[in-house]
This record gives C-alpha cells, structure tokens and sequence, in this order.
C-alpha cells in the first residue's frame, strides 16, 4: 500500500458529508470514485461517457455510476450496481468502502434540484480487467496529485442557454474534467486536505 493509503485513508474515513437539504427529490443517481494504485500513485478510476443523442452528458468525464431505479434500497446500492454494469468492477468484492460526499445538485437552481447525485468513495488495492458497456467509451486513471495542483485547473468557456459560461475545468491526457464530476473532486480534495 503506498505510503498516500496510510496518510489520506483516515482523514477520508472520519469524513462527514455536508447536509445539505435540497427538499423533496423523486430522481436520484448514485456514483462510484475509485481510489487504486497506479504507477506508484493514488488515482481516481474515470470512465469517458459514450457518445449517444439525447445524453446531456454524452462524451463527458464522469465517474461510474447511473439513474437510481426503483429496485435499488439506497444509493449506494445504486453505485455499486451502476459500477458492475458499466465496467464490471464488482465494488462488492473488491472495494472497500471509504466514505460518502455531499449529493450534487444536477440542476442550476439550489431550490429546483432535478436530480441529485450521491458520490461513494471506494478503495480498491487492485484494479480487475474492466469489461466496458456500451454507455462507457473508456477508462481513465488520474492521479490525484494532478488534481490537488491548482495550477493544473485550465478555464472552460462554454454556452448555456444563449449565454456565456466560463468554468473551472482540468485536462488530462486530452480528457477535460469539468462539471459535476469537478465538485465531487473539490470536495473529495478538501476532505483529504483537513
């Protein structure tokens, strides 16, 4: 276990997420960041998004994860699910759970969730071959010294709704991070930086 395990592993532990109440929220979706060791590093396991019309998410950098169906008992539930389906890891056997962050708002009003997202930390020692599905177009590991240099953020303009946005943003081995999937990663970074 490299030496990053043993000095972040507590500090994740005795993590509580923030409470945030959004009110009632009927559509929920769950993820999976998935700490393991890659060369020498700890990395976070990101999948790149199919390309598919009428995905709002399409081609992005995400974690594994998906839409809460009704058959799940809690969102948890949903991110392992969602995580064995999209790449076969099986979170189950292999992972250890860490803690679990504050729920993402996927919409632009704080008071108007449309969905919310719950992010789960997992830990696995050892990374299995990934079987992607057809929602996934492939697999990157990126190291979290990456993202915890500040100077690595780039800007990202952007057009939402005839408007122009411009948002933090990383960009990784041609991968840009942005997002939904930034605001986990802040909050994952400032729960290791306490």
């Amino acid at each position: 276990m490299p030496l990053v395990y043993k000095q972040l592993m507590p500090r994740l532990q005795q993590y509580e997420k923030p409470n945030r109440s959004y009110g009632e929220v009927t559509r929920r979706a769950a993820v999976a960041i998935v700490l393991h060791e890659c060369d020498g590093e700890l990395c976070l396991l990101m999948i790149r998004r199919a390309k598919r019309e009428g995905d709002p998410w399409s081609g992005h950098m995400a974690f594994p994860g998906g839409r809460r169906d009704p058959e799940d008992i809690d969102d948890r539930f949903c991110a392992i699910r969602e995580t064995r389906e999209e790449i076969a890891l099986d979170l189950d056997a292999l992972g250890f759970a860490v803690c679990a962050l504050g729920e993402v708002n996927t919409g632009w009003r704080a008071d108007r969730p449309e969905m919310l997202v719950a992010p789960f930390i997992y830990r696995v020692e050892t990374l299995p071959e990934l079987d992607l599905n057809y929602e996934v177009d492939g697999v990157v590991s990126v190291p979290l010294s990456f993202l915890m240099d500040r100077n690595n953020r780039v800007p990202l303009k952007w057009e939402w709704r005839g408007t122009q946005v411009e948002s933090d943003s990383y960009v990784y081995r041609d991968n840009r991070i942005w997002g939904l999937s930034l605001m986990m990663i802040d909050e994952l970074i400032e729960a290791v930086e306490q």
